[in-house]
């Protein structure tokens, strides 16, 4: 079997065919170096170890480790957390074949050819053991497979293209931003471009930086902020200190003005596209933005219901149909 794996700093996304039928599901990252107690004993508990390091999963904590740098790609938490996907997803355990990413950054050299030791590192790290508590069956990953970010979450607009046209794919993810030019139907990448202090990071540490003087909260709990920031009934419960709670929506205003600018200015690299495509966790933060910047009609600005899933989607369409893989 295999499983299609966008391991971002914020969250695991996947994807699979079951009987036919494409299937994803998602995951958030928050683990803290330590095991947590579990109460009930279900058998449920997300305590994990891997060379000999104990982890478990808590969303609540404050203490999670920090996900939002491009090193978490070979960490034992990134490793720890695409199995704790894997065992969530509703997938049996068993040997499996997974298909991974790397930021532009650390998958493109600077003439746009893939750095094989990133490869391999990032290969090398995902097939690490991971042990469950009470030795319960897991996953055992056998292939690895590792794609660059953002372009195969073009795929489906790039194969409808006209042959003299091309696709700018902006990639808002929780720690960098990727933007590729494609050529239609993937014939060739005319430019990329990277930045890893780019990313809706910039506003969770805003938020938890808001809060620090109250108290602390884990990223993902800031992320929960941001995406429930204009539901009055929700933000008021969570944050019922009106004046702290008007100081956090202030940070988050400023901070997206901050990201927002940060993403156009960057589009000034990238010229001679007839489309536009917005994906990834941010990118509903950034599309009318970058719409208005890029000045494509609407009928080619893309972006989708839920842009997260984007990358991931793309990688089983343009792995599923390809005849050598």
């Amino acid at each position: 079997m295999r499983i299609f794996v966008d391991d971002g700093s914020t969250n695991i996304k996947l994807a699979w065919k079951e009987n036919g039928e494409v299937k994803t599901f998602i995951s958030p990252n928050s683990f803290k170096p330590e095991w947590s107690l579990n109460l009930f004993d279900d058998g449920q508990s997300a305590n994990y170890e891997i060379e000999g390091e104990k982890f478990s999963f808590d969303p609540g904590s404050a203490d999670a480790v920090v996900t939002t740098e491009t090193r978490y790609q070979y960490s034992q938490v990134n490793t720890v957390a695409i199995h704790h996907a894997l065992l969530q997803s509703g997938i049996e355990p068993q040997v499996i074949d997974v298909v991974v990413t790397l930021p532009l950054s650390e998958y493109l050299n600077a003439d746009f050819q893939p750095k094989t030791e990133n490869i391999t590192r990032k290969k090398k790290s995902v097939k690490r053991d991971v042990t469950l508590q009470g030795n319960r069956q897991g996953f055992t990953i056998d292939k690895v497979t590792v794609l660059p970010e953002s372009i195969p979450a073009g795929f489906n607009v790039l194969t409808g293209l006209q042959d003299d046209d091309s696709l700018l794919i902006v990639d808002l993810g929780g720690t960098t931003l990727d933007v590729s030019h494609v050529r239609s139907k993937m014939s060739g990448i005319t430019n990329t471009w990277c930045d890893p202090k780019i990313g809706v990071s910039i506003i969770t540490n805003g938020i938890k930086n808001a809060l620090a003087g109250h108290t602390r909260i884990s990223s993902l709990q800031a992320d929960n902020i941001i995406v429930h920031r204009e539901e009055k009934a929700w933000i008021e419960h969570r944050l019922p200190d009106a004046k702290l709670r008007q100081a956090v929506l202030n940070t988050m205003e400023e901070k997206e003005r901050i990201l927002t600018n940060r993403v156009v200015d960057t589009l000034d690299r990238f010229t001679g596209y007839t489309h536009v495509m917005c994906v990834g966790g941010g990118a509903k933060l950034i599309a009318d933005a970058v719409k208005k910047a890029t000045n494509v009609p609407s009928d080619r600005f893309f972006t989708s219901n839920d842009p997260q899933f984007d990358l991931v989607l793309g990688m089983l369409e343009m792995k599923e149909g390809s005849a050598n893989d």
